[in-house]
C-alpha cells in the first residue's frame, strides 16, 4: 500500500493535503504523527465526563486536526459533532459521537496497516 492508498482506503483527500504539504514525505510523515494527536482522547474523555465546553473544544480540535491532514471522513464526522456542540447547551449526540468513534478506529486502523506494511 503507498500513502495514496492509505489516503483512499481511510476515506481521506490525498490530493488536497498533497497540495497543501508539497511531498508525499511530508504527508506520510504528518498522517503517521497523527497517532499521537490527543485530541480524539481529549474529546472522549470530555464525552464520559459531561463537560459541555470541553467536548466542543476537543470536537473542534479533532476537525481542525483531520481536515488539515485530509482526514476527509474523520474530519466530516468531527465537524457535525463541533456544529451540534457550538451553542455549549446539551451534551454530545451519541450518534455523533458514535460517527466520530468509527471514523477515528478506521482511520487509526490505516495508519497501522499502512506502518505495518512498511517495515
Amino acid at each position: 500500500m503507498n500513502i495514496k492508498e492509505l489516503y483512499e482506503k481511510i476515506g481521506g483527500n490525498y490530493d488536497d493535503v498533497l497540495t497543501r504539504l508539497m511531498s508525499e514525505s511530508f504527508v506520510e510523515r504528518f498522517a503517521l504523527m497523527y497517532t499521537k494527536d490527543s485530541s480524539y482522547e481529549t474529546l472522549m474523555a470530555a464525552v464520559g465526563s459531561a463537560d459541555i465546553c470541553e467536548q466542543f473544544r476537543a470536537a473542534h480540535s479533532l476537525k481542525g486536526v483531520a481536515a488539515n491532514l485530509g482526514f476527509t471522513e474523520l474530519s466530516k464526522a468531527a465537524a457535525e459533532l463541533t456544529e451540534q456542540l457550538r451553542p455549549q447547551n446539551k451534551q454530545a449526540n451519541p450518534e455523533l459521537v458514535n460517527t466520530v468513534k468509527a471514523a477515528q478506529q478506521k482511520t487509526i486502523a490505516g495508519l497501522a496497516e499502512y506502518q505495518a506494511l512498511q517495515k
